[in-house]
């Protein structure tokens, strides 16, 4: 309970989330009776992975499509295709954020991505400052959902499950929860009268999609190599970064070699932070696992509750606290260890399981104190963190509600890999 104690101190006071894991591990270990020595091999040892490799690539390949004018020319696509529809404008806000989570892997990237663009539009076509930053926010969550995402890669790694299906067990989910976005857009458009934008020419529709295409075929390109076998997710990560290279170069035109090496130093920066809170968390789920805290807690949960679906809800409820302090991919580390032999227990997939945990962790992008979108989303739209979070409540809402339904609905998650992979 110290050990806890401490964590939730050091997270309170704002510690950054590998620190707080790192001294919360050390304290742990020392007190174990452990040696320091054991904290710096489990470190290496956690990161010391080939398939979390692809996590500085995904991210270097998702900053390079940012700098090389692929997010701008999506949203320019979305925007001719649907704009012209009673509540286009955010319909294309929500598709071009699907569209960009399946380039980045990253939520927050998406926010930054498609959010710094479409908020002040929205905000320019009528709708409120609130509607557009927590559009905005609910729609970048998708980048942890929808293929290649990060997290689900660590979630892979962690739970020994292949990654190749947890990709294409997150694409019905994805879908999913975008298309609930985007009922909740219309609803709202119609029901304030807001004037779509005026119907573009069909050459207008061509030029956009033409302009665009090269984006487009990037995850058809990585997410075909992965389930058709041709290349792991590594190696598909590496090919994303010289397509994206290829095509900010020479067919876009807008990389230039100080621009490259801006952008490789911020992805440097953001990778670097990730495998640090990802080798701080596996020292941390290590003492947890020696302590037999995982057995202790999933015995007392089952004290509590017999029913699955009662577990279910409880852990339902405890990832959504988490997500409110930790970091995704840091809660993955700490918290799937916990639950797994659980969940497997009373039936879920571990396949299902890494969904359900990932759209919880998800929605914890989306909730104070810490949601990391709701900061983007503030830095980037001007408006007050107050006024974000106002703004995300009602798509909180709608996300819970699809939760709930990729949790007790099995083969949304399981169908598509059931296909291609039994």
């Amino acid at each position: 309970m110290v050990t806890i104690f401490i964590f939730l101190v050091l997270l309170l006071i704002s510690t950054p989330i590998a620190a707080a894991l790192g001294l919360t591990s050390i304290y742990a270990v020392l007190q174990a009776g452990n040696s320091l020595d054991n904290v710096a091999r489990t470190m290496f040892a956690g990161i010391d992975s080939f398939s979390l490799m692809a996590i500085p690539f995904f991210i270097f390949a998702g900053d390079l499509m940012l700098a090389g004018g692929t997010s701008k020319r999506l949203i320019e696509m979305a925007r001719k295709l649907v704009g012209w529809t009673t509540g286009g404008l955010p319909i294309a806000g929500v598709i071009s954020s699907m569209f960009f989570a399946a380039l980045s892997g990253s939520s927050p990237a998406t926010v930054a991505a498609i959010g710094g663009v479409m908020i002040p539009s929205l905000r320019d076509s009528g709708y409120s400052g609130r509607f557009s930053v927590g559009l905005m926010c609910a729609a970048g969550s998708l980048g942890i959902i929808i293929p290649p995402s990060i997290t689900l890669l660590v979630y892979g790694v962690i739970a020994e499950v292949s990654i190749s299906e947890l990709f294409m067990a997150g694409v019905i989910p994805g879908l999913f929860i975008g298309l609930s976005l985007i009922v909740v857009s219309y609803y709202i458009a119609k029901k304030e009268g807001h004037t779509p934008d005026k119907k573009p020419h069909i050459k207008e529709v061509a030029v956009a999609v033409k302009n665009a295409v090269w984006g487009i075929f990037m995850p058809l390109i990585v997410l075909g190599g992965i389930y058709f076998g041709i290349f792991t997710p590594t190696e598909a990560a590496v090919v994303a970064i010289v397509y994206s290279l290829l095509i900010g170069f020479f067919i876009y035109r807008e990389l230039n070699l100080k621009t490259l090496f801006a952008v490789t130093k911020r992805s440097v920066v953001i990778a670097s932070m990730v495998m640090l809170v990802i080798s701080s968390a596996k020292v941390f789920s290590w003492y947890l696992t020696m302590e037999q805290i995982p057995n202790q807690i999933a015995s007392t949960i089952l004290e509590v509750a017999e029913n699955p679906v009662l577990i279910i809800l409880l852990i339902t409820a405890v990832l959504l606290v988490v997500g409110m302090f930790m970091d995704p991919s840091a809660a993955v580390l700490v918290m799937a260890p916990l639950f797994l032999p659980m969940v497997m227990e009373i039936g879920i997939s571990p396949v299902h399981f890494g969904i359900i945990m990932i759209v919880n962790l998800a929605i914890g992008m989306l909730t104070p104190p810490f949601g990391l979108n709701l900061f983007v989303a503030a830095g980037i739209s001007d408006l007050p963190l107050t006024s974000v979070i106002k703004g995300t409540i009602p798509f909180i809402f709608v996300l819970i509600i699809t939760l709930l339904i990729i949790t007790f609905v099995p083969p949304l998650s399981t169908l598509l890999p059931s296909m291609i992979y039994d």
